[in-house]
């Protein structure tokens, strides 16, 4: 009886089937173009499909740039709300100063 309790369990080394993966989208391009110029399929089935990865990856640019864009307005909105503050605070520095010393003199 006193075998089947344990406090201090060591437990056996877990093993698993880790095969690592990753995802080249250039790598796939290719292999999707050769693949699509390989079969024997109509030429205006290729053109179609050209087309549609051609409008895909202008699409995928466009999206890039208005992100890049946004990203570019917020940073110089987020400065110039900065540079006001940081203004403002010298300002009020030099009067707060003068009050100061102005309440020690009579």
């Amino acid at each position: 009886m006193l075998e089947r309790i344990r406090f201090m369990k060591v437990n056996k080394n877990k093993r698993f089937e880790y095969t690592p993966r990753y995802y080249d989208e250039r790598k796939e391009r290719i292999e999707h173009l050769k693949k699509l110029y390989d079969e024997d399929s109509s030429d205006t089935q290729v053109k179609r499909d050209e087309l549609r990865s051609q409008m895909q990856q202008a699409w995928r640019g466009k999206t890039y740039e208005k992100q890049k864009n946004a990203a570019n307005i917020r940073l110089i909105v987020i400065l110039a709300v900065i540079l006001v503050i940081v203004y403002y605070i010298f300002g009020y520095v030099d009067t707060f100063s003068a009050e100061v010393t102005n309440i020690d003199t009579p």
